[in-house]
C-alpha cells in the first residue's frame, strides 16, 4: 500500500532535485534560470508559492544541448534526465526527476508524469517584430494542446464540460499525432537562433505567449535570488518578466486561482 506524500514532503524532495541540478550546471558551466512560478515564489515568498508543487527552469538552447550530451553518460541511483520520448525523438522540454518517487497524475498519462520532477525549458531566439512573435506563440499553443490531448486521461476533467469534451477532441488530436506535434513544435521554436537574436524566450512550453519575450542582453546578465534558503540564478530582467506574466505579481491571487498539479506522489520506501 502506498503512502501519499504531503505537499511539504513533495516540496522538500523537489528542492533536493533542484540543488542536485544546480551542482551539475555549476560543474559544467551551464546557464540556468529560475522561471515562471518558481521565480515568482523566489521573489514573493523566498521559496515555493505555498500552494505550488513544481519547479520551472529555463536554459539557453545551446546550454540545453550541452546538457543533453552530458545526460548520455550521467548515472545516478536517484536522479535521471528525460530529454527524449520512448520513440527516441527530442521532447519539447526536459525533466530532471527523482526516480525513487512515483506519481499518479489525475489528468495526464504521459511518459513524463511518472516521477517528481523539475521542468527545464529551452530558450530560443525570437524576431524583433511583435506580430511575428505572437504568431509563433499561437502556433506553439496549438501544438501543445495536441500533445496534452494525446496524453490526457479520458473520464476525468476539471469541469464536467472538459471531461465530456475530451471524448470529442482527443480522437482528432491522436489523428494529428503526438510525434508530429512535437516535431513541429521543436522546429518552430528553433526557427531563430538564440545566440544571434536580440530577443529570446521559452517557446516550446511558454504558456504566456508574447509576454515571454525578453531582451537577450538582459537575460544573459544573471543575478542570484534566494529560494528556500538556497541561492540560485535567474535573469536580471526578472521584474519586467514577472510583470509581463503576472502583472501585479506581488499581490496574492484569489483562492480559486491558486492552482496546482492534482496528483498522488509516493516514494519507494512507502511501498509495502
Amino acid at each position: 500500500m502506498k503512502k501519499q506524500l504531503s505537499l511539504d514532503e513533495i516540496k522538500q524532495i523537489e528542492l533536493q532535485i533542484l540543488i542536485e541540478f544546480r551542482e551539475i550546471c555549476n560543474e559544467l558551466g551551464l546557464r540556468y534560470y529560475l522561471s515562471g512560478g518558481t521565480l515568482l515564489g523566489a521573489i514573493r515568498h523566498k521559496g515555493f508559492i505555498p500552494w505550488d508543487d513544481d519547479i520551472d527552469l529555463a536554459m539557453p538552447r545551446s546550454d540545453f544541448n550541452k546538457l543533453i550530451e552530458f545526460s548520455q553518460n550521467y548515472q545516478n541511483d536517484t536522479y535521471k534526465f528525460l530529454f527524449f520520448g520512448q520513440d527516441g525523438n527530442l521532447l519539447p522540454y526536459a525533466k530532471f526527476v527523482n526516480t525513487k518517487t512515483h506519481i499518479d497524475a489525475k489528468y495526464i498519462a504521459g511518459d513524463m508524469q511518472k516521477h517528481l520532477w523539475l521542468d527545464i525549458m529551452p530558450m530560443d531566439g525570437l524576431p524583433d517584430n511583435l506580430k511575428e512573435v505572437t504568431r509563433i506563440y499561437k502556433k506553439a499553443e496549438f501544438y501543445r494542446k495536441i500533445i496534452l490531448l494525446c496524453e490526457s486521461k479520458l473520464g476525468v476533467g476539471k469541469t464536467k464540460m472538459k471531461k465530456l469534451l475530451k471524448y470529442v477532441v482527443k480522437p482528432f488530436a491522436l489523428l494529428y499525432g503526438k510525434k508530429r506535434a512535437i516535431a513541429n513544435l521543436n522546429q518552430l521554436a528553433m526557427t531563430y537562433d538564440y545566440d544571434s537574436s536580440k530577443y529570446v524566450g521559452a517557446i516550446t512550453w511558454g504558456l504566456y505567449g508574447a509576454s515571454e519575450k525578453m531582451l537577450k542582453a538582459e537575460l544573459d546578465e544573471a543575478v542570484e535570488v534566494i529560494f528556500e534558503n538556497n541561492v540560485f540564478t535567474t535573469f536580471s530582467c526578472w521584474d519586467s518578466y514577472l510583470r509581463g506574466l503576472y502583472q501585479d505579481y506581488m499581490k496574492l491571487p484569489s483562492i480559486d486561482k491558486r492552482g496546482h498539479h492534482e496528483m498522488i506522489a509516493w516514494t519507494d520506501n512507502d511501498n509495502e
